[in-house]
């Protein structure tokens, strides 16, 4: 009966009617809202959701020159700390001196050489011998590849020279955590570069 009504307030066939363009009926209470209303409610609305999503187009603050320069000064000094660090580390362990290179190494360390070879701490000690085999070595490409608050990562290749004249490079990964005020590495990753 609903139907009939529609189609009959329309004045078209019931198969060709469509809603009414000029008003809205509420079905349950059979009332008519005049379409001005909708108008000026569908309006308040649109507006509404212009104004919040100008609020959310507005570009985040951006932090002041002075603290992205501060940020880039920390991240240089504490690159060349590790940095520095690595190369007491690097010809104390070519070294076999064992006093030096322990403290700088976190107790729960974790190494993986280039063989896949996976040591803790005390396996690594263990195995720091002089080495008479190495002639030269440096260190080259080193980045800071990320750093977070008492934690940061160093990717770097390191290259060897033997007094036979041959020279291997490996891509080292390492993970160093500050304690006690102090960088301490706790994982190695070795990759053999060919």
């Amino acid at each position: 009966m609903l139907e009939l009504q529609c189609a009959e307030f329309i004045d078209l066939p019931l198969c060709l009617a469509y809603k009414p363009s000029a008003l809205l009926i509420n079905l349950r209470q059979e009332k008519v809202i005049p379409m001005k209303s909708i108008l000026a409610v569908a309006t308040l609305i649109a507006m509404l959701s212009l104004c919040n999503l100008t609020d959310k187009s507005k570009p985040a603050a951006t932090p002041s020159p002075d603290k992205a320069s501060s940020a880039a000064a920390d991240r240089e000094a504490v690159l060349v700390e590790l940095m520095k660090l690595e190369q007491e580390m690097t010809t104390a362990s070519l070294n076999g001196d064992i006093s030096t290179l322990a403290p700088h190494i976190a107790e729960d360390y974790s190494g993986t050489g280039f063989d896949g070879k996976v040591q803790n701490k005390n396996q690594l000690l263990a195995a720091t011998k002089p080495d008479r085999i190495t002639k030269s070595w440096k260190i080259t490409d080193a980045q800071l590849v990320s750093l977070d608050g008492d934690s940061a990562v160093l990717s770097y290749v390191q290259s060897q020279t033997s007094w036979r004249g041959r020279t291997a490079r490996a891509r080292i990964t390492d993970t160093f955590v500050k304690r006690n005020g102090t960088w301490l590495v706790k994982s190695e990753q070795q990759t053999l570069i060919k």
